[in-house]
């Protein structure tokens, strides 16, 4: 059974999104950033603050390369995933991807809606939306590499809709 692999910004839904998707397939969830706070015995803020992005880019890329290759598992990856090392090609070869395209309007207002200030590569910028809109940009050409795109806010029926002919 091919995994699927959910790539995208911060809070364009890869985990909520891939939580029920996964519950439908009857496939095995796993999100990537649990997986690297479970690794490191901290959650990603307090890594990139203590050991820095190189080091946490290090660790994301080796875990998500030791998740098996068409096992019947939905990936929620983390937003800058796909665009570090070889990691997209990883993605690409190991099911089928899905980039979920959300806008940066969208993106921040889950992201203030949220109340949490666990976004490490945002901290510091004057302008969320701005701030979104670029790092969207910077990362277009890794996410549009994706098998899918699905533009916009979705849900979950929409996703098992496009994945379901390629798997």
């Amino acid at each position: 059974m091919k995994n699927i692999i959910l790539v995208g910004m911060m809070s364009s839904g890869k985990t909520t999104l891939g939580k029920k998707l996964a519950r439908v397939l009857n496939y095995k969830f796993i999100d990537l950033d649990k997986m690297i706070e479970a690794d490191q015995s901290m959650d990603i803020p307090a890594l990139f603050s203590e050991k820095g992005e190189a080091h946490f880019r290090e660790v994301e890329s080796r875990l998500l390369k030791s998740i098996q290759k068409n096992a019947g598992l939905v990936v929620a990856s983390g937003g800058g995933a796909p665009c570090f090392f070889d990691n997209m090609q990883f993605i690409k070869e190991s099911g089928v991807s899905i980039f979920l395209d959300v806008s940066a309007k969208d993106l921040a207002e889950r992201i203030k809606n949220h109340g949490k200030d666990d976004r490490p590569i945002l901290s510091g910028a004057v302008s969320l939306e701005a701030e979104l809109s670029r790092k969207i940009e910077e990362r277009r050409q890794f996410y549009e590499q994706a098998d899918i795109v699905i533009h916009g806010v979705t849900d979950a029926d929409t996703l098992l809709k496009s994945v379901t002919p390629l798997l």
